[in-house]
């Protein structure tokens, strides 16, 4: 290879690592998912030494996806060169796809020229890597590629049928296809046939999506539907109280946040709301505390004929036993008739773990049920809600600055999946209101607002209410299975014909 030709190489190399910084973390533009593999693949397809340009590849992909994620996973709480450590050593994973596919390329390709049927040897390879590093693990689907392509709404409709793991599959395919142009220098006769399949197969992607939502009937009901969340710095000053062992102070400061609360609460129905709704970990405080919160807000919702989608923090006086945090639905009668426990994330919270069982309760305005937070992250569990047509699904959360967008993106995904209106109310971060299409109907970044009331995120939301079905609750992962078993078949045929030769 001629020093003009590694120069080239090279540059291939630096767009991949650019585009790198915007993809599916802080700073995400849905293009540069697309383009990304493109010169990845083109570098380390025509990198001569393949151990040397795995080396390069794998700074290139993990030096900008650090800086892109700081601070915007759990990880970063529990230990500065958490993150760091961890990236550095999921990039190799994340780039089995670019070995695999070099490996075919190098094996079959003609004077640098490979059969269209290998462009298909990427997408899988890269869709079964992204459904194997998100089966099982604690993080949910947190990072799936899919994700990169929030606010695509046209393609997220994909994920109605194959879940999240079609995208990584037709993203994957682009790059491998534009590959396949570039190899044959763009001759229209040689890449005709090649070409017109893959534009074929996307048409008819986007010709369902945009088609989905441009059919769609309308809600056959909306719901008035208010939420309200905490200022960020009430939270931090109660976990103060806690952590300076001032349990008394902490007592009056958990009665004096209830009270305010339950004001709100009345306030919202009288201002029309039929459901208020509350972020994470709102009715903090110890047993005591809890109890009495929830008596009082029964009796709000009994005289002022609400529901209420309340959750708590009920934490151990003694601080031997992990809090529970819970999501409860209290109906105009003042009953409890929806309690869950958190599933997600809860051994690094240090929470009980919940069973990961959805609770749905029948409504005048639909089945309803209700998750937390970190729970959305796991597509397998969230398919109860369009397995039972559930007709709107609550998910009181609580993020941060740098995961703010990431996580409120990751919820309309399910949305998509299930075919189920969400109502995201989060403390500091964005709340979000989708329809069943993962539409967004309102959006509220606590970060951005200005806010000079006793609450934040406010927001009041004439909600659409129904379930429309969809293909993935009844398949689950079956797409992301079959893709993974193509990828062991792929590496059982090369690791065939290389003994055979």
């Amino acid at each position: 290879m001629n020093t003009q030709y590694k120069k080239i190489n090279l540059m291939w190399l630096g767009l991949f690592t650019l585009l790198t910084f915007f993809v599916g973390a802080k700073w995400n533009f849905p293009p540069a998912a697309w383009l990304a593999p493109v010169f990845a693949l083109r570098f380390y397809r025509s990198s001569e030494k393949g151990g040397r340009a795995f080396l390069l590849l794998w700074v290139a992909s993990a030096v900008p996806t650090i800086i892109a994620w700081n601070n915007a996973t759990a990880m970063g709480f529990l230990h500065p060169f958490a993150e760091p450590i961890f990236f550095t050593l999921l990039a190799p994973i994340t780039l089995i796809p670019f070995v695999i596919d070099r490996v075919y390329y190098r094996r079959w390709a003609q004077n640098g020229i490979s059969p269209f049927l290998m462009t298909l040897v990427y997408p899988i390879s890269v869709a079964a890597v992204d459904f194997f590093s998100a089966s099982g693990s604690p993080f949910g689907s947190f990072g799936a590629a899919a994700y990169s392509q929030t606010g695509f709404t046209a393609l997220m409709q994909l994920t109605a049928l194959s879940g999240i793991w079609g995208i990584p599959f037709i993203i994957g395919w682009f790059a491998s296809v534009v590959n396949y142009i570039w190899e044959n220098d763009f001759q229209w006769m040689k890449i005709r046939r090649g070409a017109l399949i893959f534009v074929g197969v996307l048409v008819l992607i986007l010709g369902f999506g945009f088609g989905r939502m441009l059919l769609a009937e309308p809600a056959e009901q909306e719901v008035q539907i208010a939420g309200f969340s905490l200022p960020e710095e009430q939270l931090v000053s109660m976990f103060e109280l806690l952590e300076g062992d001032d349990e008394e102070a902490f007592r009056e400061a958990t009665a004096e946040l209830h009270a305010k609360q339950l004001e709100g609460m009345r306030s919202a129905a009288q201002n029309g709301a039929q459901i208020v709704v509350l972020q994470e970990v709102a009715g903090i405080g110890f047993r005591e505390e809890v109890d009495a919160f929830l008596e009082d807000a029964s009796i709000v919702a009994r005289e002022e004929m609400i529901y209420l989608v309340l959750p708590t923090a009920t934490i151990d006086p003694a601080g031997k036993e992990p809090f529970h945090n819970v999501v409860r639905v209290i109906d105009p009668n003042g009953e409890i008739v929806l309690e869950h426990y958190k599933y997600g994330g809860t051994q690094f919270e240090g929470s009980v773990a919940g069973s990961g069982e959805l609770q749905m309760v029948e409504t005048p305005y639909g089945i309803l049920s209700a998750v937390i937070c970190w729970d959305a992250d796991f597509p397998a569990i969230i398919k109860q809600a369009g397995e039972q047509e559930v007709d709107l699904l609550f998910i009181p959360a609580n993020d941060w600055l740098e995961i703010r967008d990431i996580h409120a993106g990751m919820a309309t995904f399910r949305a998509v999946e299930n075919g189920v209106p969400i109502y995201r109310q989060t403390g500091t971060g964005v709340s979000v209101v989708t329809d069943a299409y993962g539409r967004v109907i309102n959006r509220l970044d606590t970060f951005e607002e200005e806010n000079s009331g006793p609450w934040t995120g406010e927001q009041m939301v004439l909600t659409p209410v129904g379930s429309i079905g969809t293909l993935y609750p009844m398949i689950g992962d079956a797409f992301g299975t079959a893709m993974l078993v193509g990828l062991i078949g792929l590496l059982i045929f090369a690791l065939i014909k290389r003994r055979s030769k």
